[in-house]
């Protein structure tokens, strides 16, 4: 549920603990069904501040819902709500750290900072297989398929869990560069030559000699360090 607010904020920093794998048990049918520490970016809500692009500002507690892509916070009432209205947000910090949403990307959190660019990750969960219900209602550990049935897709539509076998979620993190407009594009070679463009024999150079991953903040945050270092 969403709901239009104009006294908002947002929460402190510090990941919540996110394992690696999480496991749901069949006929478990929302998104209540994955644990909060793993449902979450924070380990609780927490204190913070919504910046509107009419000048606007609010605070509240809030946090990030991976599973439903969505900045929640706790109303007067103590109830579980959606910030509303993305579109006319400027940017949502938590503590030391900023989000801004994108229409098409959803809620883009800044990871670090260069003059020229941002890179930002988006958070979500992604099946990794479904496992068939044996005998006597029990999963089998077995037979994955491909359907993706309970997933963020970096909007706020979710799916349902299916009724019958377990489901398997892993952490997905894909990362974006933002520019001087907040325009957020994959983090992708091209990305990457297209923002340095006046540099881009040396950036190709580094590409070529460098195994970078682009799916990897280590890797991205040395190559934006290097591209920043050119001379312009």
């Amino acid at each position: 549920m969403k709901t239009m607010l104009f006294l908002l904020a947002v929460a402190c920093s510090g990941y919540a603990q996110v394992p690696d794998v999480i496991r749901i048990k069949g006929g478990e049918g929302d998104e209540k069904a994955v644990p909060f520490a793993s449902r979450y970016r924070y380990d609780q809500f927490r204190e913070g501040k919504v910046l509107y692009l009419n000048g606007t500002t609010g605070e509240a507690r809030l946090n990030y819902n991976i599973v439903l892509s969505e900045m929640q916070f706790i109303d007067a009432r103590g109830d579980t709500m959606a910030l509303a209205n993305e579109s006319l947000l400027r940017m949502v910090t938590v503590g030391d750290h900023v989000f801004f949403y994108d229409p098409l990307k959803g809620y883009l959190e800044v990871v670090d900072n260069y003059p020229d660019v941002k890179l930002a990750v988006r958070q979500g969960l992604k099946v990794a297989k479904r496992e068939k219900e044996g005998g006597y209602g029990q999963s089998t550990g077995s037979s994955a398929v491909t359907s993706y049935q309970f997933y963020s897709s970096g909007t706020t539509s979710v799916n349902k869990l299916g009724s019958k076998g377990d489901l398997v979620l892993i952490k997905d993190r894909t990362y974006f560069l933002v520019d001087q407009n907040n325009r957020a594009q994959p983090a992708t070679k091209s990305g990457v030559l297209k923002i340095f463009s006046k540099n881009r024999a040396q950036v190709t150079a580094y590409l070529t000699r460098e195994s970078v991953n682009f799916r990897l903040e280590n890797d991205l945050k040395k190559l934006l360090r290097y591209c920043s270092d050119l001379p312009q």
